[in-house]
């Protein structure tokens, strides 16, 4: 991304009043069971997912382009008396590094597609911790189009270590729930 689509997220979220409720794939993550731990959350705009996961306790940082949208968010924090709770993070998810790898006991991303940052997402989540993915699809008769992948992608993607918790396709998107294999010491 770049500049013209920060100024268009922004412009979009500007336009619109936040809807804070949680995403339906969190009701999965819950019911997965996370670990222990920190969760990691990109491409996040207004989230209700941050909001939710603050209230159960955890720790997130939260990654989006749009500073309209962390603003908000911010705001919403702020009046839930949860902003200690919540780091927020404005970069562009594909440049974004997280410092420390295997550290989240849940990376997680909603209606959105980029391989650099899924692949980087895997690499982010610690030993029994979530990955928690959804993507806009490639609709029927689509063999190529920017921000999406065809319906089973996200699982052909994961490297070696993680198990498919579910993997399932919908009318626009592809969800996937994986979970990393704990480490045996």
């Amino acid at each position: 991304m770049n500049d013209a689509d920060r100024l268009r997220w922004n412009e979009r979220y500007a336009a619109s009043p936040p809807d804070f409720a949680p995403h339906p794939i969190l009701a999965q993550v819950l019911e997965a069971g996370i670990p222990e731990g920190p969760v990691l959350e990109l491409a996040c705009g207004r989230s209700g997912n941050a909001l939710a996961l603050a209230v159960a306790g955890r720790t997130v940082t939260a990654v989006d382009i749009s500073g309209v949208a962390l603003a908000q968010l911010r705001e919403e924090a702020v009046n839930r008396s949860l902003r200690h709770a919540i780091r927020l993070v404005e970069a562009d998810v594909p440049t974004y590094i997280a410092a420390d790898p295997g550290r989240y006991a849940l990376v997680l991303a909603t209606r959105y597609w980029d391989a650099a940052a899924f692949e980087a997402a895997c690499h982010a989540v610690a030993d029994g911790g979530l990955l928690a993915w959804e993507a806009l699809a490639l609709e029927p008769g689509e063999s190529d189009r920017p921000f999406r992948v065809p319906h089973g992608e996200l699982g052909r993607r994961l490297p070696p270590g993680f198990e498919v918790v579910t993997e399932q396709p919908g009318e626009r998107t592809t969800r996937l729930l994986a979970r990393r294999a704990r480490v045996r010491t």
